[in-house]
């Protein structure tokens, strides 16, 4: 078990190392500076890091604090207890960084350090454990869930790793299409309560009146309507994962209770009196950027850091274009039908830009074999086909094409299946915004709130 102390006093590296020295499998590393501590990060495996706030005989220094904002970026399951002054400004800002415990220096004695690295290192063995029995299972939700070979996406799949072993809030970041309901998967089903629900909620997408129940449930007569006791999400996923996506939308009367819900675990029905507990796990995505919101006012800073401290970003498609060959085999095999590619349309279409990222590629390969019959595709009809107005084929002669293969599909009302299906795509693709799928329709916003709301009337009865 690897331990890194970091204090730029001797002394108080020596006392440490003293009280640390009487345990059996303990291994020592040492560094009295930022720098220093980079360097042993870089080149040794740390289970545990010891880390003084003050790194220089400057009161106002602060890189202890840039130190364990750095490891919860890139060791995010790696544990750091701070060491500090009796100032709680500095605890608490050590706290809000990520830090797992913290020592007063003038306290350092074995009665109060030895506890908490036994506690950690107990907890950092059994993680250790389980890594190396899930490094055996590749079920395709999970880690295998994640196509290609890219150093991002090798990247990518080392947090997931590491952010199951801990039990706290997942922030999962990254543009629009790039996979992040992918990733969330993947948390839950290497979790350790993968056999409980996956819950996902947009927050978004539902309006905020509505938002409060259906988070939390509601009593019988808690609001017109309510005609008897409702579960809400908080209670249904049991032990599993509660997926908020596109937390950024989640309205801030919702946000500080969701907040006490992160920091207690208890929560009330909307209605109700009493309190129950909740045992779930909580997974939050968006692809907004939060720090923004939190200074436009739009968005709790404290639920922001209480979320920020595990983040998983989920990298764009530009950022790993050497993956999009076997993103592009993945899907499709899960075609209905054979499709083929001439080595220069993959050439072609892992040189170009993907704006809408993997859910842009998966889309167009969903197009292609509707509506293309080449075997191979070739390069020609994959420019055609990403850009009508530019290649061998006029815009409008591709739509000709599309409305007469539309016309020959075995469905009964055309127009409405094809209006729903844009409907749902659109929506989609802004994730659950209405003004964005409005822009992509190219129709006005109320337009869209119509459309929706006459998919969810009942049919008429003839």
């Amino acid at each position: 078990m690897n331990i890194l102390i970091v204090d730029d006093q001797r002394s108080a590296r020596r006392i440490l190392a003293s009280i640390l020295s009487t345990q059996e499998g303990l291994v020592l590393h040492e560094a009295s500076s930022l720098e220093e501590a980079r360097r042993v990060l870089t080149t040794t495996a740390i289970d545990i890091g010891l880390i003084d706030v003050r790194l220089d005989a400057d009161a106002r220094n602060r890189d202890g604090l840039v130190l364990v904002a750095e490891i919860r970026e890139k060791f995010t399951a790696l544990p750091v207890v701070v060491t500090a002054s009796s100032e709680m400004e500095e605890i608490r800002a050590a706290m809000r960084a990520g830090a797992y415990d913290y020592i007063l220096k003038d306290e350092l004695c074995e009665e109060l350090v030895l506890p908490i690295i036994q506690g950690l290192g107990s907890r950092r063995r059994l993680e250790h454990e389980v890594l190396r029995l899930r490094a055996r299972l590749t079920p395709e939700t999970g880690i295998q869930g994640l196509v290609g070979t890219s150093e991002v996406i090798g990247r990518l799949r080392t947090a997931i790793q590491r952010v199951v072993l801990s039990d706290r809030p997942v922030l999962v970041t990254g543009p629009t299409g790039a996979g992040k309901e992918v990733v969330v998967r993947a948390i839950h089903a290497l979790g350790p309560n993968s056999a409980d629900p996956l819950l996902d909620l947009n927050c978004g997408a539902i309006p905020e009146l509505l938002m409060e129940s259906q988070l939390f449930g509601h009593e019988r007569g808690a609001f017109t309507g309510a005609d008897r006791r409702q579960d809400g999400y908080l209670t249904a996923v049991r032990r599993g994962t509660l997926f908020l996506d596109e937390l950024a939308e989640l309205p801030l009367s919702l946000q500080a209770k969701l907040l006490r819900v992160l920091e207690t675990g208890r929560f009330r029905r909307v209605g109700a009196t009493a309190e129950e507990h909740f045992q779930g796990r909580v997974v939050a995505a968006t692809h907004a950027k939060l720090e923004e919101r939190v200074r436009q006012g739009r968005f709790r800073e404290d639920l922001y850091h209480r979320l920020n401290v595990l983040n998983v970003r989920v990298p764009s498609l530009d950022e790993r274009t050497q993956d999009i060959p076997a993103l592009m085999a993945h899907f499709c095999r899960q075609q209905p039908r054979p499709l083929r590619f001439s080595q220069e349309a993959v050439e072609a279409l892992s040189r170009r830009s993907w704006p809408g990222n993997v859910r842009q590629l998966r889309n167009f390969i969903d197009r292609l074999a509707v509506f293309c019959d080449e075997d191979p595709i070739g390069a020609e009809t994959v420019a055609a086909y990403l850009e009508p107005s530019q290649g061998p084929v006029p815009a409008e002669d591709g739509l000709m094409a599309m409305a007469r293969a539309i016309l020959q599909l075995p469905v009964a009302n055309k127009l409405e299946a094809i209006e729903s299906t844009l409907l749902n795509e659109a929506m989609a693709l802004a994730g659950g915004n209405k003004s964005g799928a409005a822009r992509l329709l190219g129709i006005g916003r109320k337009a869209v709130e119509r459309r929706l709301e006459r998919k969810d009337e009942p049919p008429e009865v003839e």
